[in-house]
């Protein structure tokens, strides 16, 4: 069921478009929240996931935006707002995929006193 959930998503999906209103931020919001709960998923052993997905996902978000005003003449102001919202949503993702859905990453730490004596 979990394979055919984002199929099932992707097919009732219908046309959007984009103004600085809630929904669209919140789809924005959304966007962010599976990249980085994607990536994080992929770099599950690292004790860092959550930085690297949350990382990983608002540089593609930068990216994408940085793209959008330099090649047509869009409101920066605009794609400011898109790239908070999508790297809010990246936060929430990636902390949800680390917190409920991977495993625990277990690292070595040292705590308490070694006594050494030679014989």
């Amino acid at each position: 069921m979990k394979k055919l959930l984002p199929i099932i998503l992707f097919a009732l999906v219908n046309n959007s478009f984009a103004y600085d209103g809630f929904t669209s931020e919140l789809s924005h919001a959304a966007g962010g929240a599976i990249i980085a709960g994607a990536i994080t998923k992929l770099v599950e052993d690292s004790p860092n996931r959550v930085l690297i997905g949350v990382g990983a996902s608002s540089a593609v978000s930068f990216l994408a935006e940085s793209r959008q005003v330099l090649s047509k003449d869009a409101k920066v102001s605009s794609s400011l707002l898109d790239f908070g919202s999508h790297t809010l949503g990246s936060f929430v993702g990636a902390w949800v995929s680390d917190k409920y859905l991977l495993t625990p990453v277990i690292t070595r730490s040292y705590s308490g006193i070694a006594i050494y004596k030679q014989f």
